[in-house]
């Protein structure tokens, strides 16, 4: 996490170009300093009526420089093109991309200091802190395997370098071991069968669910957030222990995909799923 440029004195006027960013500033009471979003920063339902900017990834510079902002945030892997052309405007950045649970509570304290609002956020910091501490002391007698299916083909799963692997850690999971410490993984079939998973967590919905929006652009045939067991379970798959016990689970993006407040009731629900399955 880093802020590129000179830190402003006052900031009153917040682009954010990242959703959970978005996610964050109203979380901690500072909406009415937020004067641009994108338009996948859909959460909370206020933050729709903001000026738009662009989408996450195509934000557009001539809108952001309209709004006049003292500060931007911004994804460093994502807007890194676009973090050039604003510092060469003179605007100040703060780019985070965090890939832990205490880098999302450093980025909420940061935009504490930033704002000169400290005494009100570090409170709420604090007992989100809290909620996370109860979890990691509990200890499972036995952690169930569990596997999260982001993608098919390929199959992608999130590795130690990203904030979904902690989170699941913390949730009470027995994930992959990696070599590689990449934020999200490319896995194979042999890998999947060799950890025959207990659990599968994919991105979907249920059978019965009314499938959610698409995102402005998604231009997928099947979009991940849309699909169901029947979508990805073919007769490979009956033999991994996973599938064989009902065991497969669609999670929302507010669920675990959103490096922000919400995280933490993910964490919290996914917690209470694994010991359901452990008993």
């Amino acid at each position: 996490m880093s802020i590129h440029d000179v830190r402003p004195k006052a900031v009153s006027r917040i682009i954010s170009l990242v959703p959970s960013a978005t996610e964050i500033l109203y979380f901690l009471g500072l909406e009415e300093l937020v004067s641009g979003v994108t338009e996948h920063c859909n959460y909370p339902e206020k933050a729709s009526f903001k000026d738009k900017v662009g989408t996450f990834a195509h934000p557009q510079l001539s809108k952001i420089l309209a709004l006049q902002p003292d500060i931007v945030l911004a994804d460093p892997a994502l807007h890194n093109r676009l973090i050039e052309e604003l510092q060469n405007n003179k605007i100040s950045i703060l780019a985070a991309t965090p890939v832990n649970i205490e880098d999302v509570f450093a980025l909420m304290n940061n935009l504490g200091e930033i704002t000169q609002r400290e005494i009100t956020v570090q409170p709420i910091v604090g007992q989100l802190k809290e909620r996370v501490a109860k979890l990691r002391s509990k200890s499972a007698l036995r952690r169930p395997r569990v596997f999260r299916l982001m993608n098919t083909d390929p199959f992608f799963t999130p590795g130690p370098k990203s904030f979904q692997y902690d989170a699941l850690k913390i949730a009470g999971a027995h994930l992959m071991d990696f070599q590689s410490d990449a934020p999200y993984v490319k896995v194979t079939w042999d890998q999947i069968k060799e950890f025959d998973p207990e659990v599968i967590l994919f991105c979907g919905v249920e059978k019965e669910q009314p499938k959610p929006l698409r995102c402005k652009g998604c231009s997928a045939k099947n979009p991940v957030c849309q699909r169901t067991v029947d979508d990805i379970v073919t007769e490979e798959w009956r033999g991994i222990t996973a599938v064989r016990k009902n065991n497969l689970y669609p999670i929302s993006c507010a669920t675990i995909c959103r490096p922000g407040p919400r995280l933490i009731d993910g964490i919290e629900k996914l917690h209470r799923l694994l010991q359901t399955i452990n008993s």
